[in-house]
């Protein structure tokens, strides 16, 4: 309880102020209801109706209108969460590419433009993006060493979450070490004799950076 009033509850509020949006479960315990953090189980990561919202939103003609059919907005979704093989680094890495160079669409049907840009985000208009923070953000891991991670906040611009954050309070006695040990754990980067799972990767691929 100490760690939500002390330390969670206020970045919260100071992240309203800036205009987030603020997604608080509040420290009642493990979250039960999945459409409360906008989306439709606790297996997905990506807020996808958020993200499709954004995406319709920032992809606009010359005149206004947005211009990418569900289609084109499956096959960015595709590129961002299809990487067999590839590593948690890998995967990050390639994410990267996309969000900072942008990735094609086959052609914007409103225009006739070929291989027309599709924005993840609009850094010309900031304001056109969505930024949400929640909360207790669950995520089922079932097969890991435990059911569930719950990160303490987790911030998303358009949907992807970019920031994982681990709150402690100081009435423990290495709270920034135990906070690094968490965001290892839930990334499946602490060092582990045995090989077990014990967080979800995926959480990480869109991730910018994170806080302790």
């Amino acid at each position: 309880m100490s760690e939500y009033v002390n330390v969670e509850r206020p970045f919260l509020e100071k992240l309203r102020l800036l205009g987030w949006e603020v997604i608080d479960h509040g420290s009642c315990g493990i979250p039960q209801n999945p459409s409360k953090s906008k989306r439709n189980n606790f297996r997905e990561i990506i807020l996808f109706e958020e993200f499709r919202d954004s995406l319709k939103r920032i992809n606009l003609t010359d005149d206004g209108q947005s211009w990418l059919t569900e289609k084109q907005i499956d096959d960015v979704i595709r590129e961002l969460t299809n990487h067999p093989g590839a590593g948690l680094l890998e995967a990050n890495k390639r994410i990267f590419e996309i969000l900072t160079k942008n990735t094609t669409a086959s052609v914007n049907e409103l225009t006739g433009e070929q291989s027309p840009l599709v924005r993840l985000i609009d850094f010309r208009y900031p304001e056109r993006n969505s930024f949400i923070a929640i909360n207790q953000f669950r995520i089922d891991t079932p097969g890991s060493s435990r059911n569930a991670i719950i990160p303490d906040i987790v911030l998303f611009v358009n949907g992807l979450p970019f920031v994982v954050i681990e709150c402690k309070d100081n009435d423990i006695a290495n709270p920034l070490s135990e906070a690094f040990i968490q965001i290892n754990r839930y990334s499946n980067r602490r060092d582990n004799d045995y090989g077990i799972r014990e967080g979800e990767e995926k959480l990480f691929h869109t991730n910018l950076f994170s806080i302790i």
